[in-house]
């Protein structure tokens, strides 16, 4: 298994309730969305392009954020909402649990 090749966290409108976005955190997740989840009917020169971007930063002949970028273009030119704002994706820090009094 390839270790994860993180990205800036993205919001996607697939395969979610109205209103809710799909977060997206690293190269492995767009390519599975681009290979199992995206549309038959939208499956377009722009699609093909984001997956090949993609595979080749699994396999590290480019980088993360161009497949991040190529993913974006696919899905604006697909119709599917983006929402690359990734300030509003990033967990809250944990918060510690209280300990336990004895």
């Amino acid at each position: 298994m390839l270790p994860p090749m993180d990205i800036r966290p993205l919001g996607i409108d697939i395969d979610v309730r109205p209103g809710g976005y799909r977060v997206l955190t690293s190269v492995q997740q767009l390519a599975q969305i681009l290979l199992d989840r995206w549309p038959e009917d939208e499956k377009n020169d722009a699609w093909e392009a984001a997956s090949i971007a993609s595979m080749r930063a699994l396999e590290s002949r480019t980088n993360a954020e161009a497949a991040r970028a190529a993913f974006i273009m696919a899905a604006q030119a697909a119709g599917i909402h983006v929402n690359d704002d990734a300030d509003r994706f990033t967990p809250p820090p944990k918060r510690e649990k209280p300990k336990k009094k004895r």
